[in-house]
């Protein structure tokens, strides 16, 4: 198969299964964001009661519960409103797929106008004082060693501001809907994985790392702001090696 039609099958299939109504609906592009969230966060939460053991299970599902009680409902609560009331985002849904280069060339703009946004909103929730007591304070409470969950303890506030900076490529430019949601997958899913606590061979020379990351929760100082990558923080003085 020709590399410009390799996800025609995939697309296919989704168009077949979700329907060209359900893809422009806000609810295509919400599933991947929480499909970001939970196959992480279950992988991990795994590994940390059952593989190393760092956790009971009473103590992972009570951070889980902290981050996700209302974040899960509002989920839940979304699909039911969305299937009631449809709602279109895309007035005309694609039937071909994205070719293999627009993918790649659309994901790395989401990935690097996402960190280079959410790194200076977050170097801003750290230098406001106001902002910093009042809302994201509350992700502070949570020090090394952390629960990947530790990634959604954050005010409303900062869960809509966040999610507008890491998303931002997708919100301003024309990309494929597929592209759009793998993108969106994707950026949470790393989200999520920097706040994992373990070092992770290959994945950390690419993205922010949860042991750099836990110097940020550490710290009174604003170290290690990245959670995508740490292009910013290494350009901008911010970055601090964690030890071995």
């Amino acid at each position: 198969m020709e590399a410009g039609y390799a996800l025609q099958p995939l697309w296919d299939w989704i168009l077949q299964h979700v329907g060209a109504a359900g893809v422009a609906s806000p609810a295509f592009l919400l599933t991947a964001v929480v499909a970001g969230i939970y196959l992480p966060g279950i992988v991990f939460s795994f590994v940390d009661v059952f593989v190393i053991r760092r956790l009971t299970l009473a103590e992972c599902w009570a951070v889980y519960w902290r981050a996700m009680k209302w974040y899960g409902t509002s989920y839940v609560v979304g699909m039911l409103a969305f299937w009631a009331v449809p709602v279109t985002l895309l007035s005309i849904v694609p039937t071909t797929a994205p070719t293999l280069l627009e993918v790649a060339r659309d994901l790395l703009l989401y990935f690097l106008l996402g960190d280079f946004v959410s790194y200076f909103w977050h170097r801003y929730e750290h230098a406001n004082s106001w902002y910093m007591k009042r809302v994201h304070s509350q992700h502070h409470v949570d020090t090394p060693p952390l629960s990947i969950w530790t990634a959604m303890v954050v005010h409303p506030v900062e869960g809509i501001s966040v999610f507008l900076c890491f998303h931002l490529y997708g919100i301003l430019f024309p990309i494929h809907p597929l592209t759009f949601a793998i993108g969106a997958f994707s950026v949470t899913a790393v989200n999520m994985i920097t706040h994992c606590g373990y070092r992770l061979p290959v994945y950390d020379w690419f993205f922010a790392t949860a042991r750099e990351h836990d110097i940020h929760h550490a710290s009174r100082e604003p170290r290690n702001i990245s959670v995508m990558l740490s292009i910013c923080d290494r350009m901008f003085g911010t970055f601090q090696k964690a030890a071995r």
